[in-house]
């Protein structure tokens, strides 16, 4: 090799390297805007997300005052509505006492059926504003629920002596089916009281003279780890389309008279979020001239003793 190619081939390694060079910058040019785009991006998710969880932490504001509003508001409501039904109703007492002091309500029966039905309707005001601050207060409480064993076979014959008295008055039937091998149920047992008070106040109320309402109590076919709890009465029946909504406040079921029956389509919803408290379920069943109950309790898996 000649002295002058030595030459070129010296002279033609420079723009090779400074070529290369040129890329390696591009290259790294390149990964930097991209790096830069990437923490602008990431960037502007964190602010967006700060933003949501301020707006966030706003509205849980917002709806906790609302929730304070409402919560002093029906608590001023009722005070003021349950004020004037009290004393409406001490009225009517102290007046049926001075009309038998006077010997008046022997002569006059009229008088007695509209003082009793003027103490009726101050019991039925009175348990319309207890429903609705139930509901309220079932509907934001989100405290934990301290259940405990419960044995139905040795508490429900208690509980149901009141209800067969009136269903005897009413010229109805009462049953009531409860083994004596049960396990136990875990559960509150003043919820589950107001939960069958309710159901079998509405049994009493829409169920026709000479028909039955009654009670049975059996291990669940779909799990053995319950219990079902099944309140039924006969002569009536729900329809298909209704028993959807059934468990809606402020739902009554079409062709129920409101002047006989009474109430105001808040029993079965209270009743629904009292289930929802003790962590049971409810369904209901209606054909045959039949409605039933089924309330599903957790049992304690071994049979007490």
């Amino acid at each position: 090799m000649t002295k002058q190619n030595l030459t070129e081939q010296g002279n033609a390694r420079p723009p090779l390297r400074r070529s290369r060079q040129k890329q390696i910058y591009q290259h790294v040019k390149q990964l930097n805007a991209e790096l830069e785009q990437q923490v602008a991006n990431q960037c502007a998710i964190a602010i967006r997300q700060s933003r949501l969880y301020q707006a966030a932490q706003n509205h849980v504001q917002e709806l906790e005052n609302l929730n304070r509003l409402k919560d002093d508001f029906l608590s001023a409501v009722s005070h003021e509505l349950r004020t004037p039904i009290t004393n409406i109703k001490m009225a009517a007492q102290m007046l049926e006492v001075k009309l038998q002091q006077a010997g008046l309500l022997e002569s006059d029966s009229g008088v007695v059926q509209y003082l009793q039905i003027l103490r009726d309707e101050c019991d039925r005001e009175t348990n319309l504003v207890n429903d609705l601050l139930d509901l309220s207060r079932l509907e934001t409480d989100i405290k934990p629920l301290r259940l405990s064993s419960t044995r139905l076979q040795d508490w429900l014959p208690y509980f149901v002596e009141p209800f067969q008295e009136r269903v005897k008055n009413q010229r109805q039937h009462f049953q009531i089916y409860i083994p004596s091998d049960l396990p136990s149920v875990q559960t509150e047992p003043s919820m589950l009281k107001r939960i069958l008070t309710e159901l079998l106040n509405n049994a009493c109320k829409y169920t026709p003279r000479d028909e039955r309402i009654w009670i049975a109590v059996q291990v669940s076919q779909v799990n053995v780890d319950a219990l079902e709890l099944h309140i039924g009465n006969s002569g009536v029946e729900v329809a298909e389309t209704e028993r959807s909504r059934i468990f809606d406040k402020f739902y009554r079921v079409p062709g129920a008279d409101p002047y006989r029956h009474g109430g105001k389509g808040l029993g079965l919803a209270l009743v629904k979020k009292l289930v929802e408290q003790i962590r049971a379920t409810i369904q209901v069943t209606s054909c045959s001239g039949e409605t039933i109950f089924t309330l599903t309790l957790l049992s304690n898996l071994t049979p007490s003793t």
